[in-house]
């Protein structure tokens, strides 16, 4: 098969110092599609004028990466070992020059590693969003950065329970579910994330611990994450 070439242009040199950048044992997961994408703009940088035709001949091959490409330590060089294996492995590109292949590697190993890096960021941006509570054996609830502003619920065991539910769920749970995983009723459910939600604005000073939505029932604010002592 032969494919129509823009004239390549020598590698641009980096200079990555990862080390000081991601811990060793950070690994990032890539949708499929965001891998597409990569690999797509790889071979449009490199030359390479039917791209998407590349892609669909070579899912197979594209997958295997994505899987590997998830599992490896979020550092430059890692995402290079794992494109150089797929370009080896992509037979559309076996008529290619070495230099034309070794760029088209490069240029998928900056792509993931840009990606990491925005992954990353989102996260510590997301952390950096949440408030931080604690729930001692206790039932004390409080502030993990000032334990002062504290809501003891040693006394309200059902209230008590009622949260820890909510800190293993992942979403909303219907009412109904909510109150036969804590042993009462829809409205004692009702009454209680009113309650709760009162005494921690009260006490710990922050506002509507549990959110609730007709049809879907009750879950912890994502604003908020508790620490389970």
């Amino acid at each position: 098969m032969i494919m129509k070439m823009k004239k390549v242009s020598k590698t641009t040199k980096y200079k990555f110092n990862i080390k000081k950048i991601v811990s060793k044992s950070v690994t990032y997961r890539f949708s499929l599609g965001v891998v597409k994408d990569i690999v797509k703009n790889a071979l449009e940088n490199s030359g390479i004028k039917n791209p998407d035709e590349v892609i669909g001949r070579c899912e197979a091959t594209i997958i295997l990466l994505q899987n590997r490409i998830s599992k490896v330590e979020a550092d430059f060089e890692s995402y290079k070992k794992e494109t150089d294996k797929t370009i080896a492995e992509l037979k559309d590109l076996r008529n290619e020059s070495k230099e034309t292949r070794i760029q088209i590697g490069r240029e998928m190993a900056i792509g993931f590693f840009e990606q990491s890096q925005k992954i990353r960021s989102k996260q510590r941006e997301k952390k950096a969003r949440e408030t931080v509570l604690c729930l001692s054996p206790d039932g004390d609830l409080y502030l993990d950065s000032d334990n002062k502003k504290c809501y003891p619920m040693s006394k309200e065991k059902m209230r008590e329970k009622l949260i820890k539910v909510l800190c293993s769920a992942k979403g909303y749970i219907k009412t109904a579910e909510l109150a036969e995983m804590v042993g009462t009723t829809n409205q004692a459910i009702r009454n209680s994330k009113l309650e709760i939600n009162r005494k921690a604005n009260d006490r710990i000073g922050i506002s509507e611990l549990i959110c609730g939505r007709d049809g879907n029932g009750y879950k912890l604010n994502p604003q908020y994450k508790i620490k389970i002592l």
